[in-house]
């Protein structure tokens, strides 16, 4: 059963952490990360984020973009409040002792499963790792944000697989194709029942730590994305797997996001499909595109269950369909 997420603002109540994670790259998990951060801010959530794809710094380059569009455009497009992983960020009492109670519990109990996937050697020892830490425990301290979302690198790496067993939600993007399917399942037994990657595996010990330390379960939820618009037989294929593996590991299917190049155009001008910028590239050729991809995703976020639906999401993006389709019908008819 899905449900919304909507944190208490309550001083004694953590932010909900949203932690977007794939090992492999182009699954579009930053522009995952950049709507959902923005959908959650025109729902008026406060909202912090982390960048921790400390090579690629997508997201980080999504964020500046958008900054950078306010100042040209004077605008006011909704930011949160962004923490960079800096090793200048000294160690800081903790807003909680689960943080380090859930590393030294995966550190111990999941060795034999890290150990084949990361350089165990380097596990809690790095700075990128500390400063992340010291960063999490200031916004708890802090009281001030109802959400944290933390984009992850791809690769299997110790700091990213840390922030997989601290999210309270985790969404893993993958691409409609059976080449991008074996990050959950080890794709080489395709001729028996599929069985989990290594990769998915670690991550399922990584939130079984968690929910050891804590008590709490993560809402793991997979999203199918860039899918062609009419069903193939591909994508039966794939659902059939994910069918299996899902009652293994204990994650959702979600539908995602259709290939569009809207989502493309906007991340040089930091934009998304919920910003009602006139003048971008893409409001310039046609609003059509951008209406079908806004209301993408705003079924998607209804799927995951952040947030309730609310004004902020519930635009006139329906209406203006309707409006459009209905034109163009009656051009059709007057050229009959």
């Amino acid at each position: 059963m899905r449900t919304s997420i909507v944190p208490s603002c309550g001083v004694q109540s953590p932010p909900h952490v949203v932690v977007i994670g794939n090992q492999k790259g182009g699954s579009g998990k930053s522009t995952f990360a950049m709507h959902i951060i923005v959908a959650l801010l025109k729902a008026g959530k406060r909202v912090a984020c982390f960048d921790l794809d400390l090579n690629q710094l997508t997201l980080t380059r999504y964020l500046g973009n958008r900054r950078e569009w306010d100042r040209e455009h004077e605008r006011k497009l909704e930011l949160p409040d962004y923490y960079p992983v800096s090793e200048e960020v000294a160690h800081r009492r903790a807003w909680s002792r689960g943080v380090d109670q859930f590393i030294s519990h995966f550190k111990k109990n999941g060795q034999a499963h890290q150990d084949d996937v990361i350089d165990g050697g380097a596990f809690g020892h790095s700075a990128d790792l500390r400063q992340f830490i010291a960063q999490l425990k200031e916004i708890g301290r802090a009281h001030k944000h109802d959400f944290v979302v933390i984009d992850t690198p791809g690769g299997v790496q110790h700091l990213s697989l840390v922030a997989h067993g601290m999210a309270d939600t985790l969404i893993t993007p993958i691409n409609d194709s059976f080449l991008d399917l074996d990050v959950l399942v080890a794709m080489e037994r395709s001729d028996l029942e599929p069985e989990p990657s290594v990769y998915a595996n670690m991550v399922w010990h990584a939130l079984e730590a968690r929910r050891n330390v804590s008590g709490r379960a993560t809402d793991w939820i997979v999203v199918r994305n860039r899918l062609e618009s009419a069903e193939t037989n591909n994508q039966g294929q794939i659902t059939r797997v994910l069918d299996v593996i899902q009652r293994t590991l204990g994650f959702r299917v979600a539908r995602g996001l259709l290939e569009r190049p809207v989502y493309r155009e906007f991340f040089a001008a930091g934009l998304t499909v919920f910003d009602a910028v006139e003048g971008s590239k893409s409001e310039a050729e046609g609003n059509r595109p951008n209406l079908l991809a806004r209301l993408e995703v705003q079924n998607l976020m209804r799927e995951i269950g952040l947030i309730e639906d609310h004004p902020g999401l519930e635009d006139e993006a329906y209406l203006e369909l309707e409006t459009a389709a209905a034109n163009d019908v009656a051009t059709e008819k007057g050229a009959s």
